[in-house]
Formats: C-alpha cells, sequence, structure tokens
C-alpha cells in the first residue's frame, strides 16, 4: 500500500510542477497574457492545457528522494522555465512596438498617446495600430500553435527533475535585441525615409521662399505623408512581421535546446 501512497503523491506533485510552468508560460506570452483578459480564464486554460499535456510528458527524474529534497528548487525551476519561454515569445511584440514608437516620432505623434490594455501601459496611436495588425497576423498565421509547441518540447528537452539549469544559453541574449532592433527600424525605415525626405524638401522650400513658416507647414505635411506611407506599406509589413515571426520561433527552439 505504502508504495502505491508514495507513486500517487509523486504524480500529484508532478502535475502540479507541469501547472506551474504552463501557468508561468501563459501568464508571460502575448496576445492571451493580456490585461484585458479575465484571470479566470487564464486559470482555465492553464488547467486545461496540463490536463491534456500530462499523460504525454515523461516523469522519469522526479522520484521521492528527489521531491522530499528538492521541492522548493523544483518549483522555483519551472516558474523561471516558465516565465523565460514566455518572455522570448513577445520578442515579436516588442519588435514591433519599437517600430510603431519611431514611426509616432517621425510623425510627430508620439505626445499622442492612450491606454494599451494589451501591455497594460500607455502607447503612441501608431504603436497600438501596428499592435493591433501584429494580434491578428499572429492569430492568422497560427503564432500561438507555434509557441504552444514549443512549450510541450519543452518538457523533452527540459525534463521535470532537480537537474541543474544551463545558463549559457543567455549570452544569445545580446543577439536577440539585435533581432529586436533590427526588426523595428525595418518595420518604420519607408515612413522614417518619407519623412526625412519631406523635411529636406520643407528646408529647400524654407530657404528658397522665406515667406512660408516652415515649422507651421511641416507638421500636418508630414502627418500625410505619414499616413499614406503607412497604407502603402501594409503589404510589405504583412512579409515583415511573418520573417520576424517565423524567426522568433526559431530563436524559442533553439533557446530549448540550449537550456
Amino acid at each position: 500500500m505504502f508504495p502505491n501512497v508514495a507513486s500517487n503523491q509523486i504524480e500529484i506533485i508532478a502535475f502540479a510542477l507541469i501547472l506551474i510552468r504552463v501557468t508561468a508560460f501563459l501568464v508571460s506570452w502575448p496576445v492571451f497574457s493580456a490585461f484585458s483578459v479575465p484571470q479566470h480564464t487564464k486559470i482555465l486554460l492553464g488547467v486545461a492545457l496540463t490536463v491534456l499535456l500530462f499523460p504525454l510528458i515523461p516523469r522519469d527524474g522526479i522520484s521521492a528522494e528527489a521531491l522530499s529534497d528538492n521541492l522548493i528548487w523544483l518549483v522555483i525551476r519551472e516558474v523561471f522555465i516558465g516565465l523565460c519561454l514566455g518572455f522570448l515569445t513577445r520578442l515579436f511584440f516588442f519588435a514591433v512596438a519599437m517600430g510603431g514608437n519611431f514611426v509616432a516620432t517621425s510623425m510627430g505623434l508620439a505626445n499622442a498617446q492612450i491606454f494599451n490594455p494589451t501591455m497594460n501601459a500607455e502607447s503612441t496611436t501608431v504603436e497600438t495600430f501596428f499592435t493591433t495588425i501584429a494580434t491578428l497576423l499572429f492569430l492568422t498565421l497560427n503564432g500561438h500553435h507555434i509557441f504552444l509547441t514549443g512549450l510541450v518540447d519543452s518538457f523533452t528537452a527540459i525534463p521535470l527533475s532537480p537537474a541543474s539549469l544551463n545558463l549559457l544559453v543567455f549570452k544569445e541574449s545580446g543577439h536577440w535585441l539585435q533581432i529586436i532592433m533590427v526588426a523595428g527600424v525595418k518595420i518604420s525605415a519607408p515612413v522614417m525615409a518619407s519623412i526625412f525626405f519631406m523635411n529636406v524638401v520643407m528646408g529647400i522650400v524654407g530657404r528658397a521662399i522665406p515667406q512660408i513658416n516652415v515649422f507651421v507647414t511641416s507638421l500636418p505635411i508630414n502627418l500625410m505623408v505619414g499616413f499614406v506611407v503607412c497604407i502603402l506599406m501594409l503589404p510589405l509589413l504583412m512579409v515583415e512581421m511573418d520573417g520576424l515571426l517565423q524567426g522568433m520561433s526559431v530563436e524559442l527552439f533553439k533557446f530549448i535546446k540550449g537550456f
């Protein structure tokens, strides 16, 4: 009887550890972790995913001795893994938000901010527009399926065990920052370049015709040029976001294999 009791306790604790990693992932991953999503919905989604994954996840690394000696470490380990995986999936939206901020600053709309329920913070209208497009594209391209697949694969690459983690994978954090910066500049480049050349033209006109108040006329012209370029570059924006999403999925699986 006693071996069965110990085995049942191991199964219960293993279920709890899986739930902890899944919940930490859901708290930090994009779209569904938004503050506008009810908390009980996130909890139910975490429990449902755990119930589906529990029969498929190997639990060979957990024993009664490991649980008695390393239970607190196991909980901290699972929280850390889940948060890291979720944060890495958010890099896609960080790059899009950065590009939107660059565009808003170029157009002179940096001070026109509204509350963004996705980030629970104030953001520019252009950033909100870009983030909304990125969210729709993320769901259309089944980006949530890709990252959920990464979560499931993490239990094979990083099994439930008290083993230490390979923190050397974080040396790639500089590469992730580079990806975000490059993607943000690519997203905003058409608008920034158009407004730059327009400002050059307005400067030449201001020198040629001093009677024209360049500072007053340049703002509506920059707005008009910025909006027109934003509309024209939407197909290219979709292509860039698609490539960025695929790149982030590759980085996620590389991170899982190296952890």
